[in-house]
């Protein structure tokens, strides 16, 4: 009796465990992770004669007057072989002169370029700040929000603001923090001018002459006296018949 009860106890567990399983949902579903950074690769203009490769090999060379290629992904390394280049990536330009040769890469939010070749690179923040990598320089641009933290971690670099000032050099294993955004410039305001008072109807009239004011009347003065004329014409009519 004890072995009947043992087994059905067994049993109505197993029986639980199996129901529990089958409820379960076979892939549970993860919080939101952060959206990942956008590794899209784009050339916005090119001159000249460019080379795209991979693994060190040449897959594609652009010629003037060939069709560009729309998106790129990220493990493209670009090499100009004469002219200009300008691409765009993680938000940021990209520029490439003849014999420059560069590899841009994505990695936690962050952008690494990579110059080699003979030609320098620079790249242009959202904001207007240039980095001039020279060949064999290797730099990782990290946007916090209201900064880009300009990290070089092969070679150096050249930093300047967007009137070309301010320039510093940064050297392996030192930063430079950039704004990650243009300024906004606020425009003083034009001091209003006061409001023109409007001739009314009246004014309007009397400036056309319709209302005029009445001219004033010079009388001449006369040699004869009133009084004395009046007494005159009396006495004459007193010595008629």
């Amino acid at each position: 009796m004890k072995y009947i009860k043992l087994m059905a106890f067994i049993f109505l567990f197993l029986s639980a465990g199996f129901a529990a399983a089958a409820e379960a949902p076979a892939n549970p579903a993860k919080p939101n992770s952060a959206p990942a950074a956008d590794r899209t690769v784009k050339i916005t203009k090119i001159a000249g004669t460019v080379q795209l490769m991979k693994d060190g090999a040449v897959f594609m060379t652009i010629k003037p007057g060939d069709a560009i290629p729309v998106d790129l992904d990220s493990n493209v390394t670009f090499h100009v072989v004469d002219g200009t280049i300008e691409v765009e990536a993680g938000g940021m330009k990209i520029n490439g002169v003849s014999g420059s040769e560069f590899k841009p890469t994505f990695s936690n939010g962050a952008m690494t370029v990579s110059s080699q070749g003979s030609g320098s690179v620079e790249v242009k923040s959202a904001s207007g700040y240039s980095v001039v990598m020279p060949s064999g320089s290797e730099v990782k641009m990290t946007n916090t929000g209201t900064t880009m933290d300009v990290e070089v971690q092969k070679g150096r670099a050249v930093v300047s603001d967007p009137t070309g000032g301010g320039t510093r050099i940064v050297n392996t294993g030192e930063t430079a923090s950039v704004p990650s955004a243009p300024a906004v410039v606020v425009q003083a305001e034009t001091p209003k001018e006061a409001p023109k008072t409007e001739p009314t109807e009246e004014a309007a009239v009397d400036n056309q002459g319709g209302n005029s004011p009445d001219p004033t009347v010079y009388v001449p003065e006369s040699g004869v006296i009133v009084t004395q004329e009046a007494t005159e014409a009396t006495e004459v009519s007193a010595s008629t018949p």
